[in-house]
């Protein structure tokens, strides 16, 4: 199955639960259940704009783009990151609003437990199209990775939900629909500012120093290169994009030069998946 395609199904799937959530939390007046139902909003919009970016980002390299379009999903994550902050603000000031004393309590009916356990199934069938593309070193694609996590979140802050829903159904302790709602909130930001943060640095170009130093360790392990200068990596969606000069022995022919080269890229991508190298080698000076 294709990135579009399970960001499609994904889309579809968790717009089924802002129906199915929205109307029966509304029912009940649970704010725990509508504030999944708000998550799953923002994640339908988040999807839709993973989906638009993804699409776009495929295209392939143009006269004004010639490192390609796949820049586009970080400017997506950023919008996400974004909005899903304004989302948990909304959440924090309206589970503050049901703890004052005259606040409506949650009406715990049966049907409550209906909408929960069917977004706890559709979490489920999200994480389970999406693991296996995540975590696939081939791919590396940041996309999907996105996808999974936001999946996986769907999960916990659905069993917040259901905890605090519980609560309120089995015990009569209805401040804890309005507590799982805070601390889904507090969740939601933490998330956020996770999203916003990988966004920022790929557009900026960051890297980890950790991840520099693994590059020069992969190049070093053949035998011939002397030295490892000029190093210079970007990420570009999916892609890294990785720039060096290496220093050889002066006598070595050009075939020699272009195995070198050729195993220091089998070693690269072998260890950090879709990468374009270019190397430039430079005669080892003489003592």
């Amino acid at each position: 199955m294709q990135k579009l395609e399970m960001l499609q199904l994904s889309f579809f799937a968790i717009s089924s639960v802002i129906i199915v959530e929205g109307s029966i939390g509304f029912i009940v007046n649970s704010l725990a259940i509508l504030s999944d139902a708000g998550h799953a909003l923002f994640d339908a919009v988040t999807m839709l704009i993973l989906f638009l970016t993804t699409r776009m980002a495929l295209k392939p390299p143009d006269k004004e783009h010639l490192y390609g379009h796949a820049k586009i999903e970080s400017i997506g994550g950023m919008i996400g990151g974004i909005s899903l902050i304004a989302l948990a603000a909304v959440l924090f000031f309206e589970a503050v609003l049901r703890l004052l004393p005259e606040a409506v309590h949650v009406q715990p009916e049966v049907v409550g437990f209906v909408a929960v356990f069917y977004t706890l199934g559709i979490d489920v069938f999200r994480i389970t199209i999406t693991r296996k593309t995540t975590f696939d070193k081939t791919e590396n694609s940041i996309t999907m990775k996105v996808s999974f996590f936001h999946a996986l979140a769907d999960f916990m802050s659905t069993i917040i939900a259901l905890v605090g829903f519980g609560l309120a159904a089995l015990l009569r302790y209805y401040e804890g629909d309005a507590f799982a709602s805070l601390i889904l909130s507090i969740f939601l930001i933490y998330l956020s500012l996770g999203l916003l943060r990988g966004s920022f640095s790929e557009l900026s170009d960051e890297v980890p120093p950790k991840l520099a130093d693994e590059i020069r360790q992969k190049v070093m392990q053949v035998k011939g290169i002397n030295c490892c200068n000029e190093l210079k990596v970007r990420r570009v969606g999916s892609t890294t994009f990785i720039e060096l000069t290496v220093t050889a022995p002066g006598e070595i022919s050009l075939k020699e030069a272009h195995d070198l080269t050729a195993k220091i890229e089998q070693n690269i991508t072998k260890t950090f998946g879709k990468c374009s190298v270019t190397i430039h080698v430079e005669p080892e000076k003489e003592k």
